[in-house]
């Protein structure tokens, strides 16, 4: 008998252990099994062949889900497009302006209610409404009254190369390499009287403060203004007090920062590759990066919102995701609201539910970067195929970040 309740006890706990082998290894297979299908469907969008090529990710605040690339960064060599392809990212480069502002501010090199004037090395003033001054925060929610004229547009887009064969679209508004200019006197020329590019156009008539308006040329100003007061160069602060400590290795705003072999070509469609450029306006969208290094970012932003941040204290990132428009601030319509260049919206690609983060478009770019606050789970797309050459791009954008939350659900 003794023997025999050993043998059951000896049974009981190998079936216990078994039972508990399966039930660690069990949550592993099905998340695999989850990717596999992501991926499956994934495929089947790339083989539509309207986006040349695309990197997709989920993260939540422990980190990477699920990331990889699909089709091409290089059509004529038929090298494929991977998770730690590099290209640049468009207006998700702002949501770095916003993190410099506050890590600025815990420096004790600015506040965010400071005017531009103080520490800018020329004046800027709103022509209809000198006596009012713009204030750093102004800038950061869109509110300057700075607008994105003409010249703005026009002059911002450097080319790499003067000649192109006839294979490489160039836009007309690109303009020649030796068109190249500091930062500082871009915006100078652009937004001081005495200016070649001044035009009364570059501002609005409102009050600053009064009204929302997106601007470009605004958020430049505002990482100018985080160059002047902390002295140090921004493409430099933004290295050391964000891409370092994240360990962002393949992310830069220029190619000698970056593995220039790991950067994706940009296109129209399949047929059109366009002119490498750069962007003199580099901080309000040049910033060159890849998915998994995004995705280390994006992290960081949904830790920072639980309170679990590292580049920034609580209170900093309580203030970053604080509403900072009044409803008479908004156009009118919209659902939205804004913290510190970061978008508060409900409804970015037919999303039915708040979302925080930053969309972007520049040519042969589209991407998008959210986190719902609600279940901390965070998206991230990258295109490196131009949204205006063909009309299926957006909806199968739009296809790829619902596919992205549904399975992002199942792995969360």
């Amino acid at each position: 008998m003794k023997n025999y309740i050993t043998l059951i006890l000896i049974f009981a706990l190998a079936l216990s252990c078994k039972q508990k082998e399966n039930s660690k290894t069990s949550p592993t297979k099905e998340n695999s099994a989850i990717k596999d299908s992501l991926t499956t469907e994934l495929e089947k969008i790339k083989d539509k062949k309207n986006i040349v090529g695309f990197s997709a990710s989920i993260v939540t605040e422990k980190g990477i889900l699920y990331n990889k690339g699909f089709g091409y960064s290089n059509v004529e060599t038929q090298k494929e497009l991977t998770e730690h392809t590099i290209q640049n990212i468009a207006s998700i480069s702002k949501t770095l302006i916003g993190l410099s502002l506050f890590k600025a501010q815990e420096m004790g090199k600015l506040e965010l209610d400071d005017p531009i004037n103080k520490y800018l090395p020329f004046q800027v003033v709103n022509p209809s409404h000198p006596n009012i001054p713009i204030t750093i925060r102004h800038l950061s929610t869109h509110t300057s009254t700075i607008m994105d004229s003409d010249n703005f547009w026009e002059n911002t887009y450097i080319l790499k190369k003067k000649d192109h064969p006839k294979s490489v679209s160039v836009f007309g508004y690109m303009k020649p390499p030796d068109s190249k200019t500091s930062l500082a006197n871009f915006l100078e020329s652009l937004l001081t009287n005495k200016g070649k590019l001044y035009i009364p156009d570059n501002f609005s008539k409102e009050k600053p403060g009064d009204k929302f308006s997106y601007s470009n040329l605004g958020a430049t100003l505002c990482a100018l203004v985080i160059e002047s007061a902390t002295k140090t160069p921004y493409d430099q602060f933004t290295q050391e007090n964000i891409l370092n400590p994240l360990e962002m290795g393949n992310s830069g705003w220029s190619i000698k920062t970056v593995d220039s072999t790991k950067i994706s070509k940009l296109y129209g469609n399949y047929e059109s590759v366009l002119a490498d450029y750069s962007i003199l306006s580099y901080p309000d969208g040049g910033l060159l990066t890849t998915s998994s290094d995004l995705s280390k970012l994006l992290t960081e932003f949904i830790k920072g919102y639980a309170g679990k941040g590292t580049l920034l204290s609580k209170e900093s990132y309580k203030k970053l995701f604080e509403n900072q428009l009044s409803e008479s601030q908004m156009p009118e319509g919209t659902n939205a609201n804004f913290g510190i260049f970061l978008d508060f919206s409900k409804g970015f690609m037919e999303d039915d539910f708040k979302t925080i983060g930053h969309s972007g478009g520049d040519p042969g770019v589209v991407a998008g970067m959210f986190f719902n606050p609600e279940t901390g789970l965070g998206r991230i797309l990258i295109l490196n195929t131009d949204s205006d050459f063909d009309d299926n791009v957006i909806p199968q954008f739009k296809e790829i970040w619902s596919k992205l939350n549904i399975y992002g659900n199942k792995l969360n």
